[in-house]
């Protein structure tokens, strides 16, 4: 119990850290990218976007989980899937509207696209897991690799929106983008895996897993996705 509640403790400082670093804005200079604080109603803003949308996120994987294992139907129709489709595109919209105020029609197509992803890779990684409650086993860790890649891939769409990159691009110019993407996935991916697997204080670890994972995506939406370096070279 003692190290459970010291990786609480340890998560908690490394989701503080990343939320200071919400509290900082890029902009760009004439040779280089430059980094300065934000202002004190900006910081509110970030913080306070960051956590509306992992309690949106969390309280609605928390039902979904409860439907799913119930096997509640509705007309034949499983509830849990449509509910939590629902609530992530409220979080994500959000989560859109706060990176880029750029809020179109096709900008809603391209987030229930990889929204719907998302339904799918938790379903998907829910059942993998469904035969099984050790860390080891060969279908935990067949369900880890479907977890990663699954989600990897819609962590790179949604910031190719947010970015207003080309839908499907999953090569970076920047690495620190392609790092953003990897470190979201795996918090995510690490909280959810303890969240399941310890019962009562499981949810603990899905909110703060949740926590580190839109605080680095808020601070990746923010990073420039070329430096005027490389815009100049292409230019010329």
């Amino acid at each position: 119990m003692n190290v459970r509640f010291g990786f609480l403790r340890d998560s908690l400082k490394g989701a503080m850290i990343l939320m200071h670093l919400c509290t900082w804005t890029v902009y760009s200079g004439s040779d280089e990218w430059h980094v300065e604080p934000m202002s004190s109603y900006s910081k509110a803003g970030a913080a306070g976007v960051v956590l509306l949308v992992t309690i949106i996120e969390d309280a609605g994987l928390i039902a979904w989980l409860v439907l799913a294992r119930a096997s509640m139907f509705y007309k034949g129709i499983p509830i849990a899937p449509p509910l939590l489709l629902i609530v992530l595109l409220i979080e994500h919209s959000i989560m859109q509207r706060a990176e880029n105020p750029n809020f179109t029609g096709r900008v809603f197509a391209q987030i229930l696209g990889f929204t719907t992803l998302e339904v799918v890779n938790w379903s998907v990684w829910l059942t993998l897991l469904a035969n099984t409650s050790s860390l080891l086993s060969m279908s935990s860790l067949i369900a880890s690799v479907y977890f990663f890649v699954g989600f990897y891939i819609e962590h790179q769409i949604t910031e190719n929106v947010i970015t207003q990159q080309p839908y499907l691009r999953f090569r970076n110019a920047r690495g620190a983008i392609t790092a953003g993407v990897i470190l979201e996935t795996l918090s995510e991916g690490v909280g959810a895996r303890l969240w399941l697997l310890y019962g009562p204080i499981g949810p603990a670890f899905l909110v703060l897993g949740s926590l580190i994972e839109h605080s680095i995506q808020y601070v990746v939406g923010r990073v420039p996705v070329t430096s005027p370096l490389l815009d100049r070279e292409s230019a010329g």
